[in-house]
């Protein structure tokens, strides 16, 4: 490996994902450059290929004295000081972090990535890492114009003197969006459009939106069919898991969709409704679908037969 040119060991590194890319320039001040050199070219960071590799750019070589202080031998700290390795980095994924990660940590990262176009948040029942207000750390993503949120559920935050507020994607950030993915418990969704229903966010520029809860609400259906009416320049919109009470509902929902004029895709999954469905409805939906062209999957079915 010594012997060969650097320009064929970076086709190699070319191959590899940057977790292989960190390991590798640690084996010799010469490797150092050249990945440093590939690291420079990195357009995503994921940090699940990463979780299980240790190294110093990111966990500390004190791993003991690290727990304690964070609960792990991850520090945050140095995770956003590497980014200044990856400066062309457009996708950063961050999912299931075994330390807090708080509004100081996200405003340090939107500061030293200033080219990041889609930021995906991944969160489980079993690590929650998403620190208090730490959404209010997205203003500082200036280039940001894509968002996947899984699993979030935004706190309540109380100040001293204040009456307390939810958590919520600052404006600033929903405006500049061109894809908005929200795969959360039906508190979030109904959060996330309550606000943006309340405050009257027109998201001008986004084309694509999905909508995941796992269980639904009766408010839910009514909030996207506002979030509909303020965004007619949808094109792609995806919903899973909505409950709908009676078929005049879904009959609006359904010309709620068909009113965005540039619609091309529609997707509903596991969507239901509590009343029979006549089939005249569900016909004439898929036919006005099928006449302008729209690509479809599924329809709101009846939970009774």
């Amino acid at each position: 490996m010594d012997n060969l040119p650097n320009e064929l060991i970076t086709q190699i590194l070319e191959g590899c994902n940057y977790a292989d890319c960190m390991c590798f320039r640690a084996t010799s001040s010469k490797n150092y450059d050249v990945g440093n050199y590939v690291l420079s070219k990195s357009q995503t960071f994921d940090y699940r290929y990463y979780n299980y590799r240790c190294h110093v750019g990111i966990r500390n070589v004190n791993g003991e004295n690290e727990k304690k202080k964070y609960g792990t031998n991850l520090n945050p700290i140095k995770m956003v000081n590497f980014m200044e390795f990856l400066p062309n980095l457009r996708k950063i994924v961050l999912a299931d972090l075994p330390c807090l990660f708080t509004l100081g940590d996200m405003i340090k990262l939107g500061k030293s990535l200033p080219k990041i176009q889609k930021f995906v948040m991944i969160q489980s029942e079993a690590k929650k890492w998403m620190g208090k207000d730490m959404m209010m750390g997205l203003t500082y993503f200036e280039s940001l114009n894509s968002l996947e949120l899984v699993g979030w559920e935004p706190s309540s935050v109380t100040s001293r003197g204040c009456a307390s507020r939810n958590e919520v994607i600052p404006q600033s950030t929903l405006r500049n969006l061109i894809n908005l993915t929200i795969i959360c418990k039906q508190e979030t969704v109904s959060k996330v459009l309550q606000h943006i229903v309340d405050n009257e966010i027109f998201m001008t520029k986004c084309v694509k939106a999905k909508f995941n809860v796992r269980l639904s609400s009766s408010d839910i259906p009514h909030l996207i069919m506002k979030f509909i009416e303020y965004h007619p320049n949808i094109q792609r919109i995806s919903f899973n898991g909505f409950l709908f009470t009676t078929q005049e509902q879904v009959q609006i929902f359904y010309d709620h969709l068909l009113s965005l004029p540039q619609l091309e895709r529609v997707q509903l999954e596991n969507c239901s409704v509590i009343e029979r469905i006549e089939q005249a409805l569900q016909r004439t939906f898929l036919d006005a679908l099928r006449r302008r062209g729209i690509k479809f999957t599924n329809l709101v079915n009846s939970l009774r037969h």
